[in-house]
């Protein structure tokens, strides 16, 4: 069933990819976010006080236009998860659980926490389900860099920056014409063998061989710009085009079915590691009656259990169109006075497409008199003792149905964003050393959904409930009766009975629509103090401040129809509800530089420099515990302290401390709360394994012990019956908190860097990271609160268990009072954190008439990645993966690259992306990690090895005007690591928005620039 909403652990959010990526021929590098732009401005990301001196103290890592066309990448994700400090997030590999849109997840704190800007002005939320910025917005062509800053900049610019920014600049100067083009594809060749082979056969699904080329991206970009008025005003204006096509599970070998990891014992008996899992909802169909699964021959049930081999239809690449468009202007009147103006336009339209809908065993009894039923499945469903009279008086047997709606093909999400970023301000030199700018902002984004080919749970019910008509012809009992004419019968029971007319009736579209605003007032001065003499008198630049005021508001509407709203969409897993709210911020901050000695011995820079915010927020919605109108006020407090020592050019030490802050969002504070699919493993369900017979309570089920099983609520008449659910989907109850309180974080970066004036070309940086938050946001995530109950016997996450009377967790629908979930709403608990090192090398050496060779390598070292639940629980996730760390998190990822560029231009380059071995968190010695004995221990699932991906690119000029570059990427075809269903964040048996999941990556573009 489709993930309605995720409580798993904030690290299962999404994926990561780890290398560093480098810029060709030179690499992205890690030195102050300084650029001079044709007006003489200084921007800098970070701070903003304008000083030509100014130097990071924050490790700032550049992406210029080169990095993009080096990697041939067409969706700015993908280059921006190419660095080693970023974390993926929503991408064009997610299907289930796709909100359509592109995030980015800055140390893997969540994408929540990383704050997305446009020339250091925020993006406008990105979905009224999930606000984080989509970067889908940006347009590659126009990029003039992005600087990605980590650590907290909350002082700077705002709540959310709690692991760092992301501030896109772009090519407000550029002048001329450039049309751009990009086609692109996947290419793998298919070897199936060993372990996935011998799994596909014993199931007899089939499975792809040989070479197979799909996944066609075409890109096609416009870039217009002219400067006017003897070069007082300028303007740039974009429009572009992208289609990515569709790439199904089916079409890979190791992704040809979901693969269950065996256990020790049928590793040994059956020679392989997995086995094609298979869903017993099916096709043709699944019965369930007194013990027994039946499946169909003709118009008979045959005992014994159809396995539906659900991946092939799901997207491993979803389809997506993308419009943008766009312009940059600005005009000098004086020097007193610059308007400028930006405008984004965005429409972006994707499908995620997973297995077909059908009756999850909806419907649980079926009418005695059904002339749809042969009387040999009449004799089953309705054999004696095995049949109840309802209130209307009509016999029923229990019979539970599990069948797929193979004929209606796969469900479909189709998800549509219209984005629109508006901008009007000005700037300019008051006199005095005083300048000013000040602007407003308006984002908005359209939200409309449609999914398609889901049944109706509440029409499943009256199309099997069917009786012999005029004529004897088998007809709805609602016909008969009135009480819905259009009812058409689903014949279920003889193989091909199911008819146009039924699906036309049976399935029914789920709409939801819905709109994010953002408006945006901000006004600041900045004072220099050079020309007036508030220098140092051991300096040469004079104190730089800033001070200003910001008023920030945001609406959220998000609607759903009657069919959403109810859950009546059997393959959702639990309704849909709508969320609706506001909040309005008013900011007063101030920042301050201090050069404190210049040019003198030992001391050829220092200085420091501090910054303070306050915020007061007012939040307003409907209460989700109480569904009344609430309001939520609270104002917070950050700042920072940093500076920088440059006791010799060659030398520079830097640092800095931060108080950041994340205020709650609307999504978090007022979506309604319903149940929903939510964990992926329950510790207590199967087989008691060493049990007594007759002896209720006795040995164990997954490794746990009846007494550990009660914790969690089981009972001796359930222990050792309770069903594992075949998909690892289990039930739970989220929702929003209009009480929430902001996040806190401290963060603390350190480093050095070392640029040798003996050695021209080189330069390198290590960069020291430690962020700690508390106040975390969120649910606990439903295997957590299981794993922590089962383990430590915490009387608060033992009470949110909530088991049905037979003990499951799992299947029909959960209520308060026939139990069956996991209680997680959002709450103020617990906390991360994360500490490590960055480390940079880029050297280039001249090679005098043959062109130059440069080397560079970006890598990150993570030394510590702490979960901190509340109770005695906080476990390190660093170089771990799995159902508690979530994505995986390698202990060293890096990307290294060769580049040889000739004097004429042309140039080719091998880069190296290198991720290392993440164990499943069972095998994490932390005491305070709970190792069951579950999916994640299992021999198939224990590791992940080191990956290494190779990609060669090359550059060639020509014609003066054209040039045009060509690549592949992943260029030995290295298939994904592999690991069984059900670990969170995967797709298709493997992490595929962390690893290459796809194959060779191939592209050729050309750039034509007039």
């Amino acid at each position: 069933m489709r993930s309605v909403f995720t409580r798993n652990r904030l690290l299962a959010t999404t994926c990561i990819v780890g290398a560093a990526f480098a810029a060709m021929p030179a690499m992205a590098q890690t030195t102050p976010a300084v650029a001079a732009e044709a007006t003489g401005d200084i921007v800098v990301t970070g701070s903003r006080i304008p000083q030509p001196n100014i130097d990071g103290t924050s490790p700032v890592t550049i992406l210029s236009p080169q990095d993009i066309k080096a990697a041939g990448i067409t969706r700015v994700e993908d280059l921006l998860n190419a660095l080693p400090q970023v974390f993926a997030g929503q991408g064009g590999n997610v299907s289930n659980g796709a909100t359509g849109t592109a995030t980015v997840d800055l140390r893997n704190l969540g994408p929540q926490r990383t704050l997305v800007l446009v020339n250091g002005r925020r993006l406008v939320p990105g979905d009224p389900r999930a606000p984080q910025a989509d970067i889908n917005i940006i347009p590659g062509a126009v990029i003039k860099r992005v600087d990605v800053l980590t650590g907290g900049a909350s002082s700077v610019y705002g709540a959310d920056a709690v692991s760092g920014v992301v501030n896109f600049i772009m090519d407000t100067d550029f002048e001329g014409l450039k049309l751009d083009g990009q086609y692109s594809l996947y290419n793998h060749n298919n070897r199936a063998s060993g372990d996935i082979t011998k799994a596909l056969d014993a199931r007899g699904f089939g499975y792809p061989d040989g070479n197979v080329t799909d996944g066609g991206t075409l890109d096609l970009t416009a870039v217009f710009g002219v400067g006017f008025d003897d070069g007082r005003g300028h303007i740039t204006a974009y429009g572009g085009y992208r289609k990515i096509n569709a790439v199904t599970q089916d079409r890979r070998d190791y992704s040809a079915c979901s693969l269950s990891a065996n256990s020790v014992a049928n590793v040994t008996a059956l020679g392989r590691l997995y086995t094609c899992g298979g869903s017993a909802t099916s096709f043709p169909g699944s019965f369930y009656t007194q013990g027994t699964y039946y499946t169909l021959s003709g118009n008979t049930f045959v005992p014994g259990l159809t396995r539906y081999n659900f991946a092939p239809t799901n997207y491993y690449q979803r389809p997506d169109e993308r419009y943008t468009a766009g312009f940059f202007a600005d005009y000098e009147v004086s020097d007193a006075f610059k308007p400028y103006m930006e405008f984004m336009f965005m429409d972006d339209r994707t499908v995620a497409q997973i297995a077909p809908s059908g009756n999850f065993f909806n419907t649980s009894t079926i009418n005695c008199d059904n002339p749809l039923l042969s009387a040999q499945q009449l004799s089953i469903a309705c054999a004696a003792g095995n049949t109840t009279v309802d209130a209307q008086g009509v016999t029923r047997g229990n019979l539970y149905i599990a069948r797929r709606n193979v004929e209606g093909g796969g469900r479909q999400d189709d998800l549509q964003h219209t984005s629109y970023r508006a901008v009007i301000g000005s700037k300019g030199e008051i006199g005095g050393g005083l300048s000013y700018d000040a602007f407003y902002q308006y984002g908005r984004v359209n939200f409309a959904q449609t999914y398609r080919n889901d049944l109706s749970v509440s029409r499943l019910s009256k199309a099997i409930d069917v009786v012999a008509g005029p004529g004897g012809v088998p007809t709805c009992r609602s016909v008969v009766d009135g009480t819905d004419p259009a009812c058409v019968p689903w014949n279920v029971f003889t193989e091909g009975g199911v008819t146009a007319a039924a699906l036309n009736y049976l399935q029914v579209p789920l709409l939801s629509r819905g709109q994010s605003t953002q408006q945006i007032a901000n006004a600041s001065v900045t004072f220099i103090g050079t020309e007036n003499g508030l220098v140092s008198p051991f300096a040469t630049d004079g104190i730089g401040l800033n001070v200003g005021y910001e008023y920030r508001k945001e609406t959220l509407n998000f609607e759903v129809d009657s069919n959403f709203l109810s859950g009546d969409g059997a393959g959702q897993g639990g309704p849909t509800t709508p969320i609706a709210g506001q909040q309005s911020v008013n900011d007063f901050f101030a920042e301050v530089s201090l050069p404190l000695v210049q040019d003198k011995p030992f001391f050829e820079d220092l200085r420091i420099g501090g910054g303070y915010r306050n915020s007061r927020y007012n939040q307003s919605g409907l209460d989700p515990a109480t569904n009344l109108a609430s309001t939520n006020k609270f104002s917070t407090d950050t700042w920072k302290i940093d500076g920088s020592w440059q006791p010799v050019r060659d030398i520079k030490f830097r640092a800095s401390i931060n108080r950041a802050v994340r205020a709650p969002d609307l999504t978090e504070a007022y979506g309604a709360r319903s149940f929903g699919l939510s964990g992926s493993f329950d510790p207590c369900s199967g087989p008691a394994v060493g049990a007594t017979v007759g002896v209720p309570g006795t040995g164990t089920v997954q490794g746990n012990t009846f007494a550990q099983c009660a914790l969690t609520g089981a009972t001796l008449a359930n222990f050792g019956s309770i069903a594992a659910n075949p998909a690892n989907q289990y039930n739970g109850y989220g929702g929003g908190t209009a009480t929430l309180k902001p996040e806190v974080a401290d963060t603390l970066t350190a480093g050095i860097v070392l640029t040798p004036a003996f050695l021209r070309g080189f330069q390198a940086s290590v960069d020291y990271f430690n962020i700690r938050l508390k106040k975390r946001i969120g649910g606990f995530g439903s295997d957590a609160i299981l794993s922590t109950c089962i383990s430590t016997a915490d009387p608060v996450f033992c009470s949110l268990i909530r088991r049905r009377a037979n003990g499951t967790l799992q299947r029909g629908t959960p209520t308060f009072a026939s139990g069956g979930y996991t209680f997680d709403v959002n709450t103020n608990a617990g906390g991360l954190s994360t500490r490590g090192l960055d480390v940079t090398v880029a050297y280039t050496q001249e090679l005098g008439d043959v062109g130059s060779l440069g080397f560079s390598l970006s890598g990150t070292y993570l030394d510590k990645l702490i979960i901190d639940d509340v109770g005695p629980r906080s476990f390190n996730c660093a170089g771990y993966f799995g159902s508690q760390c979530g994505t995986p998190s390698p202990k060293w990822r890096h990307k290294a690259r060769v580049t040889y560029t000739a004097p004429s231009g042309p140039s080719v380059s091998l880069a190296w992306r290198y991720f290392g071995k993440v164990d499943n968190d069972t095998q994490n010695p932390d005491t305070d990690l709970l190792r069951p004995t579950y999916a994640g221990a299992l021999p198939g699932n224990r590791l992940i090895q080191s990956q290494s991906y190779f990609d060669l690119a090359a550059s060639l000029p020509f014609a003066d005007k054209f040039t045009a570059r060509l690549g592949v990427n992943n260029l030995l075809d290295k298939e994904p690591p592999i690991n069984g269903q059900g670990l969170g964040g995967s797709n298709g048996n493997t992490f595929s928005q962390v690893y290459d999941a796809l194959g060779r990556y191939i592209y050729v573009g050309v750039s034509l620039e007039l």
